[in-house]
């Protein structure tokens, strides 16, 4: 056998497929622990069909559980038919008469069996679960996924999130991600994670009153107090099927994370999770000097059970706004924004990325899709300009963008010109539109006939030839699929290619 490093036997049994791994590991002990590792190291439990019990004894019986680096759970719903074989055999004709015959005296009979029985194979599917994640040792990531389009059992939740206190990768834990009944988070309120740095909340209330969600927001908050000498990452999302959630109130109980370097708060459009947002602007300014990453994203509008203020929708911008009133964000390096309301003034925005302009290093803007014009806007936001009298005299600006994420109306030679002008140092590019133009000041709509459009590319294709950028670093450029049918993928690639002599990556998302 060639004898090679064990990081590079590792990467082959990485891109090999699971059925090759299967023959690869009965060739000798390296590689026989190289497939574990691979095979072991992410465990997802969905269900409990043969397969995943199957795993689980298998995990339990050779002590594999060392090999597991993340965990992922989404409980599932647990059947109150009886099996097949209960009912096999002398024993099984004899219980299924006596079956009808409680039935006959007692109506009630058959809704507590199939209760009782729900309950017996809860218990012992959780204990299975249990007993293998007590084998887990070396776990750094644990995500518990509810997937609310389907009926769920309480106690398989509370069972599950229990396993961060009672099973033994609680003390290695690095990473959580809870997506749960709401009302199941009280368990949290005694557990205390030493190594945790980043906790992700997905919040689906659904009809819970705001009392009980603000009772479970207090216990909550004990847990997530009890992280602030390691939390250095906190995601907070919502979404539109909450219908009486208010995040004031969990923001008001948070304290000081002195680690803190990234906050992302996701919530519908509207801002209609707010009932006001002093405890969010507070908490950010609370931790303007550790924040680096920012993220304050939009999803689909709630229902609504109250009034909503009609300047809600407008979250974003006063949060940002207040920042800037208190103090920039002095090590603020990656912003992800979403441009809402649709067509929204663009001022506050700009002046926020003006604030961090001198270290912002990655970019993101979504929903609304901008004009070359209010592209424009932007660059000179991110752009710094070289104080008069300095020893650098080779240009009067720069910008330190190494990523740059963005939404456009159409895509045109102005606008990529802009890029590679004003962007010299970013290194990757990432482009959302669904029309091509060869003038970014001609607002004639076509009319999308196949000959029209494949004209207005062909034109575009050869006035993009013409075009060099020696200076342009770029090295990975993601363009979105054409909505019309074209495959353009292709053709874009070679003209990028083409004219960007630094570009090696080249994707269609």
């Amino acid at each position: 056998m060639v004898d090679l490093p064990f990081d590079i036997w590792w990467k082959v049994f990485e891109i090999l497929p699971p059925d090759a791994r299967v023959h690869f590991r009965a060739v000798n002990r390296l590689f026989l622990e190289i497939a574990r590792r691979v095979q072991y190291r992410h465990l997802v439990i969905d269900g409990y069909g043969k397969r995943t019990k199957r795993l689980m004894k298998t995990i339990n019986s050779l002590s594999l559980g060392y090999h597991v680096q993340s965990l992922h759970i989404q409980p599932w719903a647990v059947s109150n038919l009886p099996s097949a074989k209960a009912y096999l055999g002398p024993g099984g004709r004899v219980s299924s008469v006596f079956d009808h015959l409680h039935s006959f005296f007692d109506s009630d009979f058959p809704t507590r069996r199939a209760e009782a029985l729900v309950r017996e194979r809860m218990r012992k599917q959780i204990r299975l679960v249990k007993e293998t994640a007590g084998m887990l040792r070396f776990v750094q990531e644990y995500s518990l996924e509810w997937n609310v389009d389907r009926p769920y059992h309480p106690e398989l939740f509370t069972a599950f999130l229990s396993l961060v206190d009672v099973s033994p990768f609680g003390q290695t834990l690095t990473k959580l991600s809870l997506k749960v009944p709401t009302d199941r988070l009280i368990c949290l309120a005694s557990v205390k994670l030493p190594a945790l740095e980043q906790l992700d909340l997905q919040l689906v209330t659904m009809s819970l009153s705001e009392r009980c969600i603000n009772d479970c927001f207090d216990c909550f908050a004990v847990f997530v107090n009890n992280l602030c000498p390691t939390l250095s990452s906190l995601s907070v999302s919502s979404s539109h099927i909450s219908l009486n959630l208010n995040l004031y109130r969990l923001f008001y109980l948070l304290g000081d994370f002195p680690h803190l370097r990234s906050l992302a708060v996701t919530i519908p459009y509207d801002g209609a999770h707010f009932s006001s947002l002093d405890s969010l602007q507070f908490f950010i300014r609370k931790h303007r000097q550790t924040l680096q990453e920012l993220k304050l994203l939009c999803n689909r509008s709630a229902a609504r059970t109250r009034p909503n203020d009609p300047c809600a929708k407008y979250w974003i911008q006063r949060t940002i706004t207040d920042v800037c009133a208190f103090g920039n964000l002095t090590n603020l390096s990656t912003i992800e924004l979403s441009l809402r309301p649709l067509r929204s003034e663009l001022t506050p925005f700009l002046t926020f990325l003006a604030s961090a302009a001198n270290q912002l290093e990655s970019l993101t803007l979504t929903d609304d899709a901008l004009t070359p014009e209010e592209v424009e806007r932007v660059l000179d936001a991110v752009t710094c300009r070289i104080p008069a009298g300095s020893t650098n005299r080779s240009s009067a600006s720069y910008c330190n963008l190494g990523y740059l994420a963005i939404r456009l109306q159409y895509l045109c030679p102005f606008t990529i010109d802009l890029f590679a002008s004003r962007l010299c140092l970013l290194r990757s590019l990432k482009l959302t539109f669904s029309d091509v133009r060869l003038h970014h000041r001609d607002e004639v709509q076509l009319s999308y006939y196949a000959y029209a459009y494949f004209e207005e590319l062909r034109l575009f294709y050869a006035e993009m030839n013409s075009r060099w950028y020696p200076e342009w670093k770029l090295s990975s450029l993601a363009v979105s699929e054409c909505p019309y049918r074209f495959e353009w993928g292709r053709d874009l690639e070679k003209v990028f290619t083409k004219c960007i002599p630094t570009l090696d990556s080249f994707k269609v998302f």
